[in-house]
């Protein structure tokens, strides 16, 4: 397995890996800088986008299920955060943030209230927030 910085050739494959677990987004290349975990196809994904100077959501966090638990994430992660300088920003489920917290990220006391407007705007333009009623995302910070 290796991680790299996607090109515009892994596109079709990052695609194939969302549509694995029904994710609804559309993946844009355009947006920011992706990362991919590589196993002969793609195995997991990440992409950063600088929503301001210094200011990165990272978004659509994907490691195949059968790949989970095995260090990807965990690689796949540390290369994209050690890529980009900035405060870092995102958004899960409760399940997932022990991961985050092990990677350094923290929970925003007052969620999506603490996080710049920038940062807010792109949750609400990619349908992170406000969240449906009986799904909840919780928001964290990195430093």
């Amino acid at each position: 397995m290796f991680i790299t910085r996607a090109s515009r050739h892994d596109t079709d494959d990052i695609a194939a890996l969302l549509a694995t677990n029904d994710w609804k987004d559309d993946f844009d290349p355009k947006k920011g800088k992706s990362y991919i975990a590589r196993d002969g196809g793609v195995i997991g994904h990440v992409q950063l986008i600088e929503v301001e100077a210094q200011t990165v959501v990272i978004d659509q966090v994907l490691v195949l299920e059968d790949r989970r638990g095995n260090g990807v994430g965990t690689r796949l992660m540390q290369a994209a955060m050690n890529s980009l300088g900035g405060t870092l920003y995102l958004c899960c489920h409760k399940e997932r943030i022990p991961f985050y917290e092990r990677l350094g990220f923290q929970l925003l006391p007052s969620g999506y209230d603490d996080a710049p407007a920038s940062v807010q705007a792109f949750w609400r333009e990619s349908d992170d927030y406000p969240t449906p009623e009986g799904h909840e995302h919780f928001f964290l910070t990195a430093r």
